[in-house]
């Protein structure tokens, strides 16, 4: 509450975004912002609710906006980057006022598509910058770090290690830290890593030339959905989500007649060929008994997050012989 005005999470995320926003453009002749990213430390659906609403009350387009991760927006960082870098795994750590975050970027090898896989992970050794103004406080931090480099990256070999935030700005504290991870690999810091990566994607996103490569990180699908179908007589696939696929807002919609079944059979199939396929199978049963093809089926599907789809099936009859009725059935895919 100031001066007697409350004000809501939503409406104080919109004036930080607004005066962020005019300060980038104030020297630009903008009408009009075509592509905008707005990376998250990590997708909470509620919490990207909310900045889509601030975003839209400032006038920002819906088709604008996409909102991703700080993993998305590392491996569209590290795609910039010059190929010897990600040779093998790379490493990121993020050490800012509190929180202390470690991200890791590696190549997929063997697939069609060339494939990105990108995890993170919040340490539970965090600390608070403050501890850095005396040398025991900085000792117990350098010590902090080297083990938990130690935890995260022996026995893998990595092409390149990089670090961010305002706690590695200066690092003259971090002796055992900086020999760990400098032993025979390349070591680079470089400030709002994050930032870089998101205006990258919305780069891309406004040059309209789409992906060239599979992501699988906490914004994207691990696996495709899918159902085998028949149209006009022939056997087919319906893709209801491809891997890859960003979760947020995303939805799917299709309309069959079932023959000879009373219930749907959905398909999970991982990019990861270790994880076996999974089927989900879907009873028609509470539809009303009715001949043989004479059922329209409306299925929607939604998905909740990156391991997660949550399915609607609604009867809509058939024709003036058999009028639709309400009823519903509600299913999820845990995958």
């Amino acid at each position: 509450t100031v001066n007697g005005r409350t004000y809501t999470a939503e409406e104080l995320c919109a004036n930080l975004l607004k005066k962020a926003l005019s300060e980038a453009l104030a020297d630009r002749d903008i009408s009009e912002i075509e592509s905008l990213r707005l990376a998250l430390h990590e997708p909470v659906p509620g919490l990207m609710d909310s900045v889509s609403k601030a975003l839209l009350s400032i006038g920002i387009k819906e088709r604008a906006i996409r909102i991703i991760s700080h993993s998305e927006a590392f491996i569209r960082y590290m795609l910039s980057k010059d190929k010897e870098l990600y040779n093998n795994t790379v490493g990121l750590f993020d050490l800012s006022e509190g929180s202390l975050s470690y991200f890791e970027f590696r190549m997929i090898r063997g697939l069609s598509l060339r494939t990105v896989i990108c995890s993170g992970t919040d340490m539970e050794e965090a600390f608070h910058l403050d501890i850095l103004r005396n040398e025991s406080g900085r000792k117990l931090a350098d010590h902090i770090l080297a083990e938990c480099a130690r935890k995260l990256m022996e026995k893998k070999i990595f092409s390149s290690v990089f670090l961010t935030g305002k706690g590695f700005e200066e690092l003259e504290w971090a002796e055992e830290f900086k020999e760990f991870i400098c032993r025979r690999r390349r070591v680079i810091y470089e400030d709002g890593i994050f930032a870089r990566g998101a205006a990258l994607a919305a780069e891309l996103d406004a040059e309209g030339g789409g992906e060239d490569e599979l992501l699988l990180c906490d914004t994207r699908i691990p696996a495709e959905i899918s159902m085998d179908v028949s149209v006009e007589g022939r056997p087919n696939r319906l893709i209801l989500a491809a891997a890859g696929t960003p979760w947020y807002g995303y939805t799917a919609h299709a309309e069959f007649i079932p023959q000879g079944q009373t219930s749907v059979d959905i398909d999970v199939n991982p990019v990861n060929r270790h994880i076996q396929k999974q089927r989900k199978t879907v009873e028609l049963s509470a539809f009303p008994e009715r001949p043989d093809r004479c059922t329209r089926v409306s299925m929607d599907m939604k998905l909740g997050g990156a391991r997660r789809a949550e399915l609607c099936f609604k009867d809509l009859g058939f024709g003036e012989f058999f009028p639709g009725t309400d009823t519903e059935i509600r299913s999820e895919i845990e995958f």
